[in-house]
């Protein structure tokens, strides 16, 4: 939610913002289903996360598709995606239990590390100090 949108994405493969000022919609197609959606701190970029083991950046004003970020595995959950709050990293859960960090200009994974024994479903990044807080199916 923004002060005048609201932004969903659907198993559909499809991004929606929906302008409720003017009653506008702008959908944007990523042709797999998304699982996640996440606004950068700048508001002016959308991360998607999808079943395809694939998280896309989005730009919000021409629906670019500015990078993709792989490397973890989400094929069957719901997992968070987010980025880190200076907007350098993305990071996101994976189904085999670790945390990846990609590099948000050039899309390549500068850390990982197992958080949990299971799935990690979901992954929040302080807004001011570097840390974050996860959460998986085995209950931690």
């Amino acid at each position: 939610l923004t002060k005048t949108e609201i932004i969903g994405g659907s198993v559909d493969g499809t991004v929606r913002t929906f302008d409720i000022r003017i009653g506008r919609e702008i959908s944007d197609s990523f042709g797999q289903s998304v699982n996640c959606i996440s606004m950068s701190n700048d508001g002016n970029c959308i991360l998607a996360g999808c079943l395809d083991s694939t998280v896309r950046l989005l730009d919000r004003t021409t629906g670019e598709l500015l990078q993709e970020y792989k490397g973890h595995t989400n094929k069957s959950y719901k997992l968070d995606c987010c980025l880190t709050n200076t907007d350098a990293h993305v990071t996101g859960g994976s189904e085999d239990g670790f945390v990846y960090f990609w590099d948000l200009v050039d899309a390549s994974v500068v850390s990982k590390f197992r958080a949990h024994a299971s799935v990690v479903t979901s992954v929040s990044y302080h807004p001011k100090e570097n840390c974050m807080i996860t959460s998986s199916v085995d209950g931690t």
